[in-house]
């Protein structure tokens, strides 16, 4: 008999629906970001190398027309005013050309984080579990602290999250422009014809004309099918990933990631084993540093055997501990029951950080918690609608780790896990019931302020019991 997989709790929840200080880089990759510019337009800082003489600056400046606005002599620094007609880029490199100056650079704008502006889509402030201000009844800052993490990373494009599940509305107004597309099947062949339509697999992965990724529940590129049956899948990408700043509905954890849609889920909220595997694969092989798998099915060592594999390649997956009010550590679910390091295990919490009546737990199994109540989000048919359930909650730690990625690229799995696991919340209702105890913050995990991170241990999976029982949703 074949396994199926059902999705968590849709029947016993609504979901008519469901991310500052900038990081070091060179100049060339200094930009213009959404919330204004980077540094100051006509101002930089000169440091003269130890020994040079006190007027080194001044004898640039006069070539450039400059004037040294201020002295910091502690650190050998000169605050140099510019001209109007000279751009910093190019300031920076005739300093630099100097043999008397050890190096310049922008001046640099700081912005306290809890002083960026709120984002402008118009239904944000309905969201608790991004930014909770007693709304609707719940408790102040009962949330994941996501303006504070905006003030270091609106997040990046550069970084994947794999969504395996349902389909995606990937026409969904506020979804549309965070949809993963594959550069392989992008553009013309040599031929002038469309590479997303030409029906070849232009970029050899198997896969033909797998634009915005695929659906393995029906062997086609067709990511999207049904509103009924692709509901669950468009929640969760816009609680990771619904474009921030842009005027439109809601804001996801990340304003900028790329939504990669994995379907494997279809009528009926069934999918099977070796679909989930083969999603898994595809979301690895083509990019996506993490994934959120809100689903769950009996014991597979198949299954494993492939988390594994992607645990290889440096890819994290954020897990539903699902939603029965019962205790992972005796009886565990899986994926999110796997002892596996890049597995992370997501309880739920309410607006005022208390364990969901419905949510799993396990001291030893599940790692964290995050909001999954009543959670606003997108659905089909350019509409919005609230969520709960483990589905709910997990989207937000998947969002919260593409955070951590596009504040810390060279980390791997293992490194966001960890920043993850370290930076959460305690709270009270979660002592006991999941590893870490706490709730997750994004903004302690992106480094947002200058408090030491809890150094909690990983927790220790429980192995698991050979049981072949089944779950439905």
């Amino acid at each position: 008999m074949r396994r199926y997989i059902g999705l968590f709790g849709i029947a016993a929840v609504v979901l008519l629906a469901g991310l500052g200080a900038q990081p070091d880089r060179a100049l060339s990759e200094t930009k213009r970001d959404t919330v204004g510019a980077d540094f100051v337009p006509d101002r930089i800082l000169v440091k003269t190398k130890e020994g040079a003489s006190t007027k080194a600056v001044e004898s640039v400046n006069r070539k450039n027309k400059a004037s040294t606005k201020k002295k910091i002599p502690r650190n050998r620094l000169s605050v140099v005013e510019l001209p109007g007609d000279l751009p910093v880029e190019e300031a920076v490199e005739r300093y630099e050309d100097s043999p008397d100056i050890e190096y310049a650079e922008p001046d640099y704008k700081v912005r306290p984080a809890q002083s960026l502006p709120a984002p402008n889509d118009p239904r944000y402030r309905e969201i608790y579990g991004l930014n909770n201000t007693g709304q609707n009844g719940g408790t102040a800052d009962a949330d994941i602290d996501a303006p504070e993490a905006w003030g270091v990373t609106p997040g990046s494009a550069d970084t994947v999250v794999a969504v395996i599940d349902t389909g995606i509305d990937t026409t969904h107004p506020d979804l549309k422009n965070n949809i993963w597309t594959n550069p392989g099947e992008s553009g013309t062949d040599g031929s002038g014809n469309d590479k997303a339509t030409n029906g070849v697999d232009d970029d050899a992965n198997g896969y033909v004309d797998d634009v915005n990724g695929w659906d393995f529940f029906n062997d086609d590129n067709t990511v999207f099918d049904a509103a009924a049956d692709d509901r669950h899948g468009t929640h969760i990408a816009g609680t990771i990933a619904a474009e921030g700043n842009n005027e439109i509905g809601v804001t996801g954890v990340n304003w900028q990631a790329k939504i990669m849609p994995a379907k494997f889920i279809g009528p009926g909220d069934i999918g099977y084993t070796s679909g989930a595997i083969e999603a898994l694969n595809y979301a690895v092989a083509n990019g996506a540093t993490v994934s959120n798998n809100s689903w769950a099915l009996s014991y597979s060592r198949a299954l494993l055997d492939a988390i594994k594999a992607a645990d290889a390649k440096g890819h994290l997956l954020a897990a539903a501990a699902m939603n029965h009010g019962s205790d992972n550590d005796a009886s565990p679910h899986y994926p999110a029951s796997y002892d596996s390091p890049n597995i992370i295990s997501v309880a739920a919490t309410d607006n005022k950080d208390s364990l969901a009546s419905f949510s799993n737990y396990g001291a030893s199994s599940v790692d964290l918690a995050a909001p999954g109540v009543s959670v606003l989000s997108t659905v089909p048919g350019n509409a919005y609608s609230y969520g709960s359930g483990t589905s709910m909650a997990t989207p937000h730690v998947a969002g919260a780790a593409a955070l951590v990625k596009a504040k810390f690229p060279d980390l791997d799995d293992g490194g966001i896990k960890e920043r993850i696991l370290s930076s959460v919340d305690p709270k009270p209702s979660l002592a006991g019931k999941t590893g870490t105890g706490g709730r997750v913050n994004a903004a302690k995990g992106v480094g947002s302020n200058e408090e030491p991170v809890i150094n909690y241990p990983s927790p220790k999976h429980k192995k698991h019991k050979k049981h072949k029982r089944k779950h439905r949703r």
